[in-house]
């Protein structure tokens, strides 16, 4: 089996965690690459030199068979990058403050291996967003796992004038707006209001930023929808987010946001769900009535 290594910079110590880590496949035998980028960290900041190491910038080797992201849940979303549309699945683990998205801790990556190596895991299909515009830098990946968002860039709101399947909705006048996934329902779009949703919905989350409206709330749409998005600023530009990728955008920029032709794999192992992470991480439903 070959496993790919993903990371980048972290301010905490864990170059320990990371060796045994690797010791600990190779007394495995498993062969294993490492991003090109977290090993010169590992190298210079804690001087972990790993004899004959495997590295890649791009995608992982071919034949990989995961890749395994050690970080929080903003290195996974930049794990996406890598893994692109390949179907070579991932798995997180924690090193970061919540990782909602990780399935364990590194302190926990031996019961981690041995539940990949003895394939005690199911894996779930992802849904995506793809953003398409003339506006998109060449530099720019244009899919999201968990959102994309337009926010305002001085302290004048923004018009974001938006249309699903070429109906026009009312103009979300705000500091911004987000189109979530069911992934990211847990993210950024649960933090402005929005409704959770199971990943396995299929469907899409349109939330305002701070809006100038009582009677604004989160819409949720079909994933097949189509939303033609155009932004309206007092000011020259706005910010575009597409996950933690951020684009500067001009008034009148106009782009269309839907699903992504291909998914993320996410490895859950055996005894995890959704609702277990949903308590575990976030305390739902934490009240002394009820029973954890």
């Amino acid at each position: 089996m070959k496993i790919a290594l993903y990371g980048r910079a972290f301010t905490t110590d864990l170059s320990a965690q990371v060796h045994s880590a690797i010791t600990l496949l190779r007394a495995r035998a498993v062969a294993f690459s490492i991003y090109r980028p977290f090993y010169d960290f590992l190298q210079q900041a804690y001087d972990l030199t790993i004899p004959d190491a495997v590295t890649f910038d791009g995608l992982p080797p071919e034949g990989t068979a995961c890749l395994v992201s050690i970080g929080g849940d903003g290195t996974l979303l930049g794990s996406l990058q890598h893994v692109r549309d390949s179907g070579i699945p991932v798995i997180g683990i924690n090193q970061g403050r919540l990782g909602f998205l990780s399935a364990a801790s590194l302190e926990a990556f031996p019961q981690v291996l041995e539940a990949i190596l003895g394939k005690k895991y199911t894996i779930e299909n992802r849904t995506l967003l793809a953003v398409k515009g003339a506006i998109l830098p060449g530099t720019v990946y244009p899919y999201a796992l968990n959102e994309i968002g337009i926010q305002r860039h001085s302290p004048a709101m923004i018009g974001v004038h938006v249309q699903l399947d070429g109906e026009k909705l009312p103009t979300y006048w705000s500091d911004g707006l987000l189109v979530a996934t069911p992934t990211g329902s847990t993210a950024y779009s649960m933090s402005v209001g929005g409704p959770i949703v199971v990943p396995q919905s299929k469907s899409f989350i349109i939330s305002p930023i701070a809006p100038h409206n009582l009677n604004v709330r989160s819409l949720v749409i079909s994933d097949d929808t189509l939303l033609d998005i155009t932004v309206e600023t007092r000011d020259s530009n706005a910010f575009l987010t597409i996950d933690n990728q951020l684009i500067e955008i001009n008034s009148g920029a106009r782009f269309t946001v839907g699903k992504a032709g291909f998914t993320l794999r996410i490895i859950r192992l055996h005894g995890s769900n959704f609702f277990n992470t949903m308590r575990d991480k976030l305390s739902w439903g934490r009240d002394n009535r009820n029973a954890y």
